[in-house]
C-alpha cells in the first residue's frame, strides 16, 4: 500500500476540488492538476514527469471532455508496468456519454495488472456533489479520496495476497 509520499495525482477540477482531502488521506502527496484538463493534457503532464514519477499514480481526467482509450494506453505505456496506478472514473448524471466512459476505463484498467479502478461513480451520494451534480462538495471530496484509497488497497492486496486494512479516517 502506497503512502502519500509515494504517490502523484494528475487530474482535472475533479482533483483540483479535493486537494485538502487528497492531502489529509495521503499526507506527502504530490498533485498536478488544474481545471477544464482532458486526457491529452493528462499524456503531456506524465511526459514531463519523466523519470520522477512516484511508485503510484492517480489518473484522474475526462470529466470536460471524455475519454480518449488511445490515449488513455499511451499515458500507462508512459508511466510503464513497474508502478501501482489507479484510474478514477467519472460521475454526472447529466452527460450521457458518462456510462461508456466509464466502460472504457473499466476496460483499460481491467487489461491492466497495476492498475485499478477508484469506482467515484458508485460511491458518491448526492450529499457528496456540489450544485452542479458533478463536483464534490466538502464532505464529497473525502469520499472521492477514500475512494482513490481503496482503489490502492484493492491493487496491494491483489499484488501482495496479503489483505489491506485501512485505518478509518474521521472526516475533519
Amino acid at each position: 500500500m502506497p503512502t502519500g509520499d509515494e504517490i502523484d495525482v494528475f487530474g482535472d477540477s475533479m482533483v483540483v476540488g479535493s486537494v485538502p482531502a487528497l492531502e489529509y488521506y495521503f499526507p506527502g502527496i504530490q498533485i498536478d492538476a488544474r481545471s477544464n484538463r482532458r486526457w491529452s493534457d493528462g499524456l503531456a503532464a506524465v511526459g514531463s514527469a519523466g523519470t520522477s514519477l512516484r511508485r503510484a499514480v492517480v489518473l484522474a481526467f475526462g470529466t470536460n471532455a471524455g475519454t480518449d482509450p488511445e490515449t488513455v494506453e499511451a499515458i500507462l505505456a508512459e508511466i510503464g508496468d513497474d508502478r501501482m496506478v489507479v484510474i478514477v472514473n467519472l460521475h454526472a448524471d447529466r452527460l450521457s456519454r458518462i456510462d461508456d466512459d466509464n466502460a472504457a476505463l473499466k476496460k483499460i484498467a481491467d487489461k491492466h495488472p497495476n492498475v485499478a479502478l477508484a469506482d467515484w461513480d458508485s460511491a458518491v451520494a448526492a450529499e457528496d456533489l456540489q450544485a452542479d451534480g458533478i463536483h464534490p462538495s466538502l464532505g464529497g471530496a473525502h469520499t472521492y479520496a477514500a475512494t482513490i484509497r481503496k482503489a490502492f488497497a484493492d491493487l496491494s492486496t491483489k499484488h501482495t495476497g496479503k489483505a489491506v486494512t485501512l485505518k478509518p479516517l474521521p472526516r475533519p
